[in-house]
């Protein structure tokens, strides 16, 4: 599965828009409004017919993701809803390279031209009949994510009965509910306690589908050894480095949402293709989309999250949205989407850039606060009219407006020479 361009029309803030993705990753960036989460929305809503298909209870598009203009007729004003929506979008999904989708107001059917459905029923019926057939991920990672404990018991867990197309459960909303989750770390613990019961022997590491999943997780923060459920605690923990344990959700919200992101999307994998084994993380395609990606992360979390997702998954294409400087500085320019009005661009420069260069030459955002760039000016203006007293005062003014700024040294060595030479 793959998504290299997307057409939208009167889909939310966009009127008729095109976008181009690349194969790997790809950060949409853009000022507030500037139509990010629009953007990630109607990547998912794309594949909604793939989604109705595997799981018929996937939303689709909806009346309020129609574009609305303000209209005003004789002194009132109202909103007005402009249809119809038009997503189409060129890609793979198995042998479908194109597919399209439309609605047309309320009453009117959704229009769907594409050979999905085939492709799909095709698959559905090779999976009846046992044939190993590899499964793309495919998850939507909103902003509001805070993956609170869904309070799963082991009774329960062990109850559940896993379907390979149970790995699209809540695809287009991936952390509202985390029964699925909890359930199924719950189930491959207690399979890990029967396997010991059987054999009677421990392992001296184990190569199943948990260790896989905590492989994931060593990606995304290299202390954390790997997660767990406690019967006696009941309660799901996570191993850290020095022989440390902790309750999963204890852990700060940084913490726990970096190390569930990867959990989660290691587990659907593990779920869609069981007969892919210990390769299942890196054989497995599809496309992954995340809302803020930044969100509750520490800034050298930040800095790391973007490489972790690629060697975690690296079969995987990632869509997602940040305002981190951090983030932005980790990608190449092919990799950034620059959101303005509508239209979309890649930066001239972005990979290696320190946060403060990101914020001025990416985001057009002054590395101090204009105050400050106002008054090292004027200082310098000053020295440079040979206004010594008054330069000055003007570099106490700012020394306790700012204090430790590097230019105070130039401004010293300017004054001290000028004083010495009187020019």
């Amino acid at each position: 599965m793959r998504l290299d361009q997307l057409h939208i029309q009167n889909f939310r803030c966009y009127e008729d828009a095109t976008f181009n993705f690349q194969p790997g990753f790809n950060l949409v960036v853009g000022v507030n409004g500037s139509g990010k989460t629009s953007l990630l929305q109607a990547v998912a809503v794309s594949f909604f017919e793939f989604g109705k298909l595997v799981r018929a209870e996937q939303p689709c598009l909806q009346t309020k993701d129609i574009r609305f203009v303000i209209d005003s007729v004789n002194g009132r004003t109202r909103l007005e809803r402009i249809d119809p929506v038009r997503i189409a979008a060129k890609g793979n999904i198995f042998k479908a390279t194109e597919w399209k989708l439309a609605h047309a107001g309320d009453t009117e059917p959704y229009l769907v031209d594409s050979e999905v459905e085939s492709q799909i029923q095709l698959i559905k019926t090779s999976i009846n009949l046992a044939m190993n057939v590899d499964l793309p991920v495919l998850a939507f990672y909103r902003a509001n994510r805070h993956w609170k404990s869904a309070n799963v018991s082991a009774e329960f867990a062990a109850q559940q009965r896993v379907s390979r197309f149970d790995g699209y459960n809540n695809w287009f909303d991936a952390v509202t509910d985390l029964k699925d989750f909890e359930g199924w770390l719950i189930g491959r613990t207690l399979e890990r306690m029967q396997d010991l019961l059987d054999t009677k022997t421990a392992p001296v590491e184990f190569d199943d589908e948990l260790a896989w999943v905590n492989q994931a997780i060593q990606f995304a923060v290299p202390d954390a050894q790997g997660l767990r459920y406690d019967i006696r605690l009941q309660s799901l923990l996570i191993n850290l480095s020095g022989n440390n344990t902790l309750p999963f959700y204890e852990l700060s919200d940084g913490q726990r949402g970096m190390i569930a992101l990867f959990a989660d999307i290691a587990r659907r994998m593990c779920i869609l293709n069981p007969h892919l084994g210990k390769n299942v993380l890196k054989d497995t395609s599809g496309i992954v989309v995340i809302d803020e990606l930044d969100i509750h992360l520490h800034p050298a979390w930040q800095r790391s999250i973007v490489q972790a997702l690629k060697a975690a998954f690296p079969n995987v294409q990632f869509i997602a949205a940040s305002h981190s400087p951090q983030i932005i500085g980790s990608l190449r320019p092919e990799e950034v989407m620059l959101l303005d009005r509508g239209d979309s661009s890649h930066p001239r420069v972005t990979y290696g850039l320190d946060s403060s260069r990101v914020l001025e030459e990416v985001m057009g955002v002054s590395e101090r606060e204009p105050e400050i760039e106002m008054l090292l000016s004027e200082l310098f203006s000053t020295i440079e009219d040979n206004d010594l007293q008054k330069a000055k005062t003007q570099l106490q003014t700012l020394r306790t407006k700012a204090p430790g700024l590097p230019e105070f040294l130039r401004a010293e060595a300017l004054l001290k020479r000028k004083e010495m030479i009187g020019r």
